[in-house]
């Protein structure tokens, strides 16, 4: 008898305990819990984990669904099946939490560092970016970035008006299973070439100018005629325009209205100097040099 009475009271403490941490404490799938029917050992699980589907499996009753109810509530549940099944007619049953589970959001795409990361309750949008190294900016499409909830809902975000612009609102809360995926920027390019360090299409952004492009194509080149860099253009009616552009003097007089804005699909290109390459003349004349030579030497071995 003191044996049932100890195993009520400690049950009792249990569950107030469970109530007063967790309050309105929803479980989650993955969460572990323990179940103790209270007398009943051979109907108790001393640690088991909620599927990723929500449910536990308990001797003799079988599946219960267990994500979205209160630890009180699973109690109830688990009380009302062993009624229903005839086995306890009134059954004493704690549930306490063992650990929470660990809630975790997928990002994927053009990020530093894509993968499945565990978050905390309450973090948002800009926590898991933060988490996967952020976006590749120079590569992502911002605009066209979306998330997929769990239950298969997708929504869409736009990353370039809550990172550039500041528009708080659509910083969303995560919620467990979230997929956020950051896609490539295939349309907003421009190609920087000619006589630059790194050729090469880059991502276009507002207010983007030759200057830009030009530091980020590595313009500062010993053959590269910056008087004679030039912005190639396609106009709406299909035909190209040229517009030189005078990088010496934007750099040495400050003349901002060479430094244009840029458009996408814009081609800016810097001219080669008419300079003699006295690089390329004695590399040419090193080599006619050594052809000579091993000439010469193969001369002296003919029978």
């Amino acid at each position: 008898m003191r044996g049932l009475v100890l195993c009520l009271g400690l049950a009792l403490i249990a569950a107030l305990w469970a109530q007063r941490v967790e309050g309105a404490y929803r479980l989650h799938p993955e969460d572990i819990i323990r179940v103790h029917i209270v007398g009943e050992p051979e109907f108790s699980v001393p640690q088991i984990r909620i599927s990723r589907d929500g449910r536990i499996s308990l001797p003799s009753i079988g599946e219960i669904q267990a994500a979205g109810l209160t630890p009180t509530e699973l109690e109830e549940r688990i009380r009302q099946r062993f009624r229903e099944k005839r086995i306890l007619k009134d059954a004493l049953v704690a549930v306490a939490i063992l650990e929470f589970h660990r809630p975790r959001v997928s990002v994927l795409g053009f990020v530093f560092r894509p993968g499945t990361y565990e978050f905390k309750e309450g973090d948002r949008i800009t926590e898991a970016l933060s988490l996967a190294g952020s976006p590749n900016y120079e590569r992502a499409r911002l605009q066209d970035a979306w998330m997929q909830r769990a239950d298969g809902t997708k929504i869409k975000l736009d990353l370039y008006r809550l990172l550039y612009e500041g528009d708080t609102s659509l910083n969303i809360d995560l919620q467990d299973g979230d997929t956020i995926y950051v896609p490539e920027e295939t349309q907003n390019r421009y190609f920087v070439g000619g006589q630059v360090k790194r050729p090469g299409l880059y991502t276009w952004r507002p207010g983007l100018t030759v200057l830009d492009a030009l530091s980020q194509g590595g313009w500062e080149t010993e053959r590269a005629r910056l008087s004679q860099t030039f912005v190639v253009r396609q106009k709406p009616d299909g035909t190209r325009e040229r517009i030189r552009v005078d990088m010496v003097r934007l750099l040495n007089k400050g003349d901002m209205s060479q430094n244009i804005e840029l458009q996408p699909g814009d081609v800016v290109y810097v001219s080669e100097t008419n300079t003699p390459n006295y690089d390329q003349i004695y590399r040419i004349l090193s080599v006619f040099w050594i052809l000579r030579q091993l000439d010469y030497g193969r001369s002296l071995w003919r029978p």
